[in-house]
């Protein structure tokens, strides 16, 4: 075609048909180029992504940072760049939310009894014996993080107040109660305890009903006063207590809380990213919440049966189920003390209940 055009008896130069053909591909040409320049521009100068948790680097926490950073990446062709600062070496987890709101820092992945001092309904994650999990299977608290009213309403309950989650994701199985004093047996055993805690309003009312008292603190901290005896012990990780070789002699199965960790997002950061990323982060994080409880499942029989074996811990992995029961009776008036606190409260309770098999 484009010979025909040039071989035109035309002595009047180049017809009107071969102007707009060419015309065209120059056009295309020049988009093609324009859109490749943009994308090495990007790829040239990301956007950088600071992420912030408190986390040693050993932990299945700091993993999980690393899979997310790769994922994210990966899928924005270098776009979006993800700086991970572990074992809170800009700021203590519990400034966390409040560094995330200031724009100090951009994203954390942080815990869920921290993230209820902003959002007080992530308390239903601290709720005693609410979930029916155990070491090797949490589908019970999986399927309640998925759902539209138990996950999906704290996702957005927590992005009205600022911060946009984009995984509730597991790191291990939080019921072991582990300490240098004595094996968990039975509700008396824990009568004169002091166990440190993470934060967390409703897991301290909890240990007290069962007759400790509750100290919290960052675990930088536990590690010295635990050895120094200034608390007994701790509820906290199976696989983070076999990772940091946490210096205890007794491991007991209490699940009086529940590790659905968020991987938050300010909003002034998020809102502000190109729709693709956008939607980029949701997927990871999505992939996230699914590898965290798989991961979980995996690794924590394992762990539990190591931290007896290569450490020289009484592990307790069950509680007698007429003890269990006095514990659940115990700590009953928390949960109602959560529903009376919070106006979501009781619809949160009632799916996890619903979903209880």
């Amino acid at each position: 075609m484009i010979n025909k055009l040039f071989n035109s008896k035309s002595t009047k130069g180049p017809s009107r048909r071969f102007v707009a053909l060419a015309g065209g591909i120059a056009a295309l040409s020049l988009s093609a180029f324009s859109l490749s320049a943009v994308s090495a521009q990007a790829a040239d100068d990301p956007i950088v992504m600071k992420l912030s948790h408190a986390y040693p680097t050993v932990t299945q926490h700091h993993k999980n940072v690393l899979w997310f950073k790769e994922q994210v990446e990966k899928r924005t062709d270098g776009r979006l760049v993800v700086d991970v600062f572990p074992a809170s070496q800009l700021m203590p987890i519990t400034q966390e939310f409040n560094g995330m709101l200031s724009g100090q820092i951009d994203a954390a992945y942080n815990l869920n009894t921290i993230a209820a001092t902003l959002d007080p309904l992530w308390g239903v994650l601290e709720l005693p014996f609410l979930f029916d999990i155990t070491t090797t299977d949490q589908t019970h608290l999986r399927e309640f993080v998925q759902s539209e009213n138990g996950g999906g309403a704290l996702k957005a309950s927590m992005k009205a107040k600022g911060i946009t989650v984009v995984a509730i994701a597991p790191t291990d199985y939080v019921g072991a109660m582990i300490n240098k004093k004595r094996a968990i047996k039975t509700m008396a055993d824990f009568d004169g305890m002091k166990i440190r805690i993470p934060g967390g309003k409703y897991l301290s009312q909890s240990i007290k009903a069962l007759g400790a008292s509750s100290i919290a603190m960052a675990y930088a901290e536990f590690s010295t006063a635990i050895v120094q005896g200034t608390v007994d012990g701790t509820v906290t990780g199976v696989l983070f207590t076999y990772d940091n070789k946490i210096p205890i002699d007794y491991l007991s199965d209490v699940p009086l809380w529940y590790a659905g960790l968020p991987m938050a997002i300010s909003n002034r950061f998020y809102d502000k990213l190109p729709e693709d990323i956008q939607q980029v982060l949701l997927e990871v994080g999505a992939e996230l919440e699914v590898m965290g409880f798989a991961d979980t499942e995996k690794n924590v029989g394992d762990a539990l049966s190591k931290i007896g074996s290569e450490m020289g811990v009484q592990v307790e992995a069950s509680i007698a189920e007429e003890e269990r029961a006095k514990m659940v009776e115990a700590t009953q008036p928390v949960i109602a003390a959560f529903i009376k606190d919070n106006a979501g409260g009781q619809g949160l309770v009632d799916e996890a209940n619903r979903l209880r098999k």
